[in-house]
C-alpha cells in the first residue's frame, strides 16, 4: 500500500528556503519540486503561514509565490482544529515556561500551535520545520517538543528531501 502521509511545510521552511538555501532567483528546481509534491497531494501547509508570509513585503518572492493559482488549496484552514490547539495550550500554560515563550506560542495568529493541532487533528500529517528540540528550553517552545505533545512527528526539510527529492528536485513519491 503506498504511503499517502501528509507534510505541513512551516513558515520558517519557506522562509528559510527563499532567503538561505534555495532562492528561487536561482534555484527554482526546489520550488518546482514543492509544487510537484502539493500537486501529488503530500504538500501543504496552513493558513496562519499563509497570513505568516503574507506579513512581509509586497515585492517578496513568497508573499507572490503564496497568491499563486495552483497554491489555492496549498494552505489549508486550520479552524476546524481549535480542539486540539485548546489541548496543547493548556500543556504550554501547565509548563515552565517564560511568559514570552507562551506569548508568542499560544498567539492565536502564530502558525506553530496550529501547525501541530491540524496535525494531531488530522492524523495522517508530519509537520516540516527547522526547529530543533530543546526541551529544556524555558525561553521558547520549540515545534518539535510541543508536538510530542500530540504525538505528532515532525521532520526537517532536509531530511524531506532526502525521502521525497531527487538529486535535481524531481519529486519522489515512494
Amino acid at each position: 500500500m503506498p504511503n499517502s502521509k501528509r507534510y505541513l511545510l512551516d513558515s520558517d521552511v519557506l522562509i528559510g528556503a527563499k532567503n538561505i538555501y534555495y532562492r528561487p532567483s536561482f534555484c527554482q528546481g526546489f520550488w518546482d519540486w514543492v509544487q510537484l509534491g502539493h500537486t501529488a497531494g503530500r504538500f501543504f501547509s496552513i493558513d496562519k503561514v499563509k497570513n505568516e508570509l503574507l506579513n512581509g513585503k509586497k515585492t517578496d518572492v513568497l508573499y507572490a509565490w503564496a497568491h499563486r493559482p495552483e497554491l489555492d488549496d496549498f494552505f489549508l484552514p486550520s479552524t476546524a482544529s481549535a480542539g486540539k490547539w485548546a489541548e496543547l495550550s493548556r500543556w504550554a500554560i501547565a509548563g515552565d515556561f517564560l511568559q514570552g515563550a507562551l506569548d508568542k506560542f499560544l498567539d492565536a495568529e502564530s502558525a506553530d500551535a496550529w501547525l501541530i493541532a491540524y496535525a494531531a487533528q488530522q492524523g495522517d500529517c508530519t509537520v516540516v520545520t527547522n526547529e530543533v528540540p530543546n526541551p529544556l528550553s524555558r525561553k521558547s517552545i520549540k515545534l518539535p517538543d510541543a508536538a510530542r505533545v500530540l504525538n505528532v512527528e515532525t521532520i526537517s526539510l532536509f531530511d524531506l528531501l532526502q525521502r521525497h527529492g531527487h538529486r535535481t528536485f524531481e519529486f519522489l513519491s515512494s
